[in-house]
């Protein structure tokens, strides 16, 4: 057995069991090492993301990375299983590109997909990475990440088309739409002339694991009946959702989401798996329009 590694790993255990942050000297005491031993174990760890060390008290504490590792894990378990009827049910009504990804560390990794019918198509291969900011899946799930993380994110943006949101409070507003809405529109924000249309999905404990959308060329989907895929989009996430576990009626107009924006409590408007809403539902064109006069406020 390593035993540095033994030590790191248990180490970081007793940080995630203690109550509050925890000094080098408790730390160095509950896992039996000497301080200057403890004090490389949690440097190391540091170093790594996985503790961060109060300014202050120059106590640590557990970071979020964990989470996000152990989220990851979880999503994979029965999620690919699951979705995979209701993507091909999704790309069979909307003739669109369907997308099914996970977040992790600000990004979202696409773990499956259905190509559209179409001969001109946005593409996506399995296993790719984009930023979660400016992607349909990626903003669906994002916006209902703790408040570290969409932070941490809106702090590292940076622009890849001309509409691609780039400042902290425009983030901020859209993903308090998603919120209210159900569902996130990006409108060519990461790849040029790309429109995507998503929602997200929730496991079996009502929190959000997953998102799920459609992607394709402006021109055709400016055309489209927007109000149908969407529609179709907010169905395949809910029943991807039930299928996950989660009960019916989770969350509803009663119960606040507790996930939304770090712990904040917020209350979808209507009784859905994926927390869709009736109302709000604005067309893509006039939606593109006024992403596209805001650019310059982003740019300020």
């Amino acid at each position: 057995m390593e035993t540095t590694v033994f030590k790191a790993l248990k180490m970081l255990e007793a940080l995630c069991l203690n109550d509050g942050p925890s000094s080098m000297t408790d730390l160095a005491r509950l896992c039996g090492v000497t301080k200057s031993n403890a004090y490389r174990l949690l440097k190391t760890l540091e170093e790594c993301q996985y503790i961060s060390q109060e300014p202050k008290t120059k106590a640590f504490r557990p970071t979020l990375r964990l989470w996000e590792f152990g989220t990851r894990v979880f999503n994979q378990l029965d999620l690919r299983a699951a979705a995979q009827p209701h993507l091909k049910a999704l790309a069979a009504a909307t003739k669109e590109s369907v997308h099914l990804s996970i977040f992790e560390f600000g990004e979202v990794i696409y773990i499956d997909k259905v190509d559209s019918v179409h001969a001109v198509r946005a593409y996506i291969g399995v296993g790719d990475r984009a930023p979660a900011y400016c992607t349909a899946t990626g903003r669906a799930t994002l916006a209902f990440m703790p408040q570290e993380i969409i932070d941490h994110v809106a702090q590292n943006m940076r622009r890849f088309t001309p509409i691609t949101i780039s400042t902290e409070k425009r983030l901020k507003a859209e993903l308090n739409d998603i919120r209210e809405k159900g569902y996130a529109v990006t409108l060519g924000e990461w790849q040029a002339g790309v429109i995507g249309i998503a929602a997200p999905i929730r496991g079996a404990s009502g929190v959000v694991v997953a998102g799920i959308g459609i992607a394709g060329p402006e021109e055709r989907m400016r055309k489209s009946n927007t109000e149908k895929q969407i529609a179709a989009v907010l169905k395949a996430a809910e029943k991807i959702s039930h299928s996950l576990g989660i009960t019916a009626g989770f969350p509803s107009t009663d119960e606040p989401d507790v996930m939304a924006a770090g712990g904040a409590a917020k209350a979808p408007k209507a009784k859905s798996a994926s927390g869709r809403t009736t109302a709000g539902r604005t067309k893509i064109t006039a939606q593109l329009s006024k992403r596209r006069r805001g650019k310059a406020a982003d740019a300020a």
